[in-house]
């Protein structure tokens, strides 16, 4: 399992703390290698973290490079993930055999028990977007200023879905995104204090 240098600063960017970033870099090729014993046609895994604002993909790859085709994955919630239509954190494998993580899902499904969120087999069958560092770090900076806003909004009373909801709703009547509103709401407080 590679651990590119553009993983490793995407992980640097998602992470602040020092050393945290290379520690689930090791987790992660160490994910990667259990997996390829267990599916040898094993190509890639994702964490995928999904917020109000958009969502964060970081791979790494088995092998050389990506390959064309994937046609089987896996998508794991990961603990704390949200269930129904809010966002939520996956885990995804993806290999390039048919049925690949069939023995494995049933597994997991075991495992887990009843009650657990939804594994989803062969939905994402194809490698997510690769991002630029400035893209990522873009992207990071948008959940952060949403998380922001939330934050605010929470200090005006409101429950932390219900936050979510309210700039939802602001970015759907402004034809917008979640991102750009919750910029505006921090910017009225530097040009309002008094209203924070």
């Amino acid at each position: 399992m590679r651990i590119t240098a553009t993983l490793a600063e995407q992980l640097r960017l998602l992470i602040d703390e020092p050393g945290r970033g290379d520690r689930l870099a090791v987790g992660l090729s160490r994910l990667g290698r259990d997996v390829a014993l267990a599916v040898p046609s094993f190509l890639a895994a994702s964490i995928v973290l999904a917020r109000l604002g958009g969502e964060i993909s970081i791979s790494t790859v088995a092998g050389a490079a990506e390959p064309a085709v994937v046609l089987a994955s896996l998508a794991v919630p990961l603990p704390g993930a949200t269930s129904g239509d809010e966002p939520s954190d996956i885990l995804v494998l993806r290999a390039g055999a048919t049925g690949a993580f069939l023995l494995l899902a049933d597994d997991l499904d075991g495992l887990l028990g009843r009650g657990h969120p939804t594994i989803d087999v062969d939905k994402h069958l194809g490698f997510p977007p690769a991002p630029t560092t400035e893209s990522f770090a873009a992207s990071l900076a948008d959940l952060r200023v949403v998380d922001q806003a939330v934050g605010v909004l929470v200090d005006r009373g409101l429950h932390p879905d219900a936050a979510g909801r309210e700039l939802q709703r602001w970015a759907g009547d402004g034809d917008t995104t979640v991102s750009v509103v919750s910029r505006a709401l921090l910017a009225s407080l530097r040009t309002n204090p008094g209203r924070g």
